[in-house]
């Protein structure tokens, strides 16, 4: 059984606080800066578009970024450039934005060159052309008349107003290959904002189908070999009518306080095997589907003197097939609340401190008889949800401070998650953490020079023994201690725009 969960566990990266710089993901204002954007305080909630101008703007905008990372785990060996955080790599990401009056364009694409590919393999007789990945960003028309705004096409949402650790943001799914910080990915979505006032506003947003995120491995050969079954199959269609998703925010702006109630009607992130068993009780075969959940979320944001407070919370609530169904995950409760201030001459430095947790009510910590639904609940459904303790609580910190006019700034995040109520009698867990350094060097305005790392440890220790280990394969955040390195960026941004 434990064999089973540490198998499921290292195939399945879970959300957990980030910390490393990374693009702001706001679609509203996707062209204020290319690229990667500086870390700031959370965004506040859309205000009312302006009323609707007569001219024409163009604007194209890039960001480019050559990477090199020195692998920082050896345990395997040497070490090696393989998957998507220690690849090097040469990442463009460059767009377009044309304006006419009320109508307004979006069409962003991204170019990466890597020696390798992101698989790792490495195939002689075409590896350039497989070195070369293209991709698109957000791509979307957008109808913004007075008091009114619609948006059609692929598109990046970011609802909620924590620093990146977001319950209620869940409209993108997301690309864990490349760290505890995951890409999201935009989804084909028709959404529309309507300002009945400037402190009111409601959001409606509506998605025919939600593509999977994309995980390190996959699931099926896993999910197969672990319990024996003849096979395991992807029994979920993403592009089928019945598998649309859609959801609603209330936005509150007064007196000092921004308020947001939202609703989504929403697929689980993770995939739920549905069993099938043989005439001799054994399970003949698995379907791994994304089953129904709704969403209620809410968060509040307000200043209070020089600091800004937030809480943020959502409730996930997973529908049951039916009756004598083996494949139930359990509801969840996800929360962050946060602070954060500038300080120092000229509010050069900035700081920025989370609570983060999680709380599944009716969490079972000890196994269940054998044979039984709540059996396969516990040893197969939570795990691959990363359901592995009742309560998770932890913390996020991010400190910088820009030197010498912004020439130099250093900065680090940490995050630190701890399980309590766990069910691993073989081992105690002592959490896990994510560190990353950095010093951003900018010598002209747009032009960065960064040295930083990414490391991600779980420790955990043998009830039998008094040695701490490493945890690699058991931990959602310690899986990426293989992927841990140290880096140097040189970034490049630029824009331009055209006033007709």
């Amino acid at each position: 059984m434990d064999n089973w969960k540490k198998a499921l566990a290292a195939v399945i990266i879970a959300a957990a606080a980030s910390a490393a710089a990374a693009a702001e993901d706001d679609s509203t204002a996707l062209f204020e800066t290319a690229g990667l954007a500086e870390s700031a305080r959370p965004a506040a909630a859309s205000a009312p578009p302006p009323p609707a101008a007569s001219d024409f703007t163009l604007k194209l905008v890039g960001a480019h970024e050559f990477g090199y990372h020195v692998p920082a785990y050896w345990a395997d060996g040497d070490g090696d450039y393989s998957g998507n955080m220690k690849r090097p790599a040469f990442r463009n990401d460059v767009g377009i934005e044309a304006k006419d009056g009320p109508v307004k364009l979006v069409s962003r694409w991204n170019l990466d060159a890597s020696p390798a590919p992101s698989s790792g393999t490495y195939a002689p007789e075409d590896s350039w052309r497989k070195s070369l990945d293209m991709y698109p960003g957000e791509n979307y028309i957008q109808w913004s008349p007075v008091g009114l705004r619609a948006t059609a096409g692929y598109q990046i949402f970011s609802w909620g107003v924590a620093d990146k650790r977001n319950p209620t943001d869940n409209l993108n799914p997301r690309d864990w290959t490349v760290g505890t910080d995951p890409a999201k990915i935009p989804v084909l979505a028709a959404d529309i904002v309507w300002y009945p006032s400037d402190e009111l506003s409601f959001e409606g947003v509506f998605l025919p189908s939600k593509t999977d995120s994309i995980y390190p491995q996959s699931f099926s050969s896993i999910a197969a070999a672990a319990t024996g079954a003849s096979s395991a199959s992807y029994g979920f269609d993403p592009g089928a009518p019945k598998n649309f998703v859609a959801g609603g925010k209330l936005n509150y702006r007064s007196l000092g306080l921004d308020i947001s109630l939202d609703y989504l009607y929403d697929l689980d992130q993770y995939y739920t095997p549905v069993l099938s068993f043989g005439a001799g009780g054994e399970i003949d075969s698995i379907s791994l589907e994304r089953k129904r959940v709704h969403r209620l979320g809410g968060d509040v944001k307000t200043t209070l003197g020089k600091y800004g407070l937030w809480l943020e919370a959502a409730y996930s609530i997973t529908e049951n097939s039916g009756d004598g169904d083996y494949s139930v995950r359990k509801s969840k409760l996800e929360y962050t609340a946060g602070v954060d201030t500038n300080f120092g001459p000229n509010d050069a430095g900035y700081a920025n401190l989370q609570y983060i947790g999680s709380w599944i009510p009716g969490y079972k910590k000890d196994a269940p008889a054998t044979l039984t639904p709540d059996y396969y609940e516990w040893t197969m459904v939570g795990p691959l949800g990363l359901d592995f303790e009742g309560i998770m609580q932890g913390f996020t910190c991010n400190v910088k401070y820009e030197l010498y006019d912004a020439f130099l700034t250093p900065q680090a995040t940490i995050a630190y998650l701890a399980p309590f109520d766990y069910g691993d009698s073989s081992y105690e867990r002592y959490g896990s953490m994510i560190l990353s350094p950095e010093i951003d060097v900018m010598p002209i305005d747009s032009f960065h020079i960064e040295l930083g790392a990414d490391l991600c440890f779980a420790l955990r220790r043998a009830r039998d023994s008094d040695r701490v280990t490493l945890d690699t394969g058991s931990d959602a955040v310690g899986s990426y201690t293989q992927s841990n390195n140290v880096y140097l960026k040189v970034l490049y941004k630029w824009n331009y725009e055209l006033n007709k």
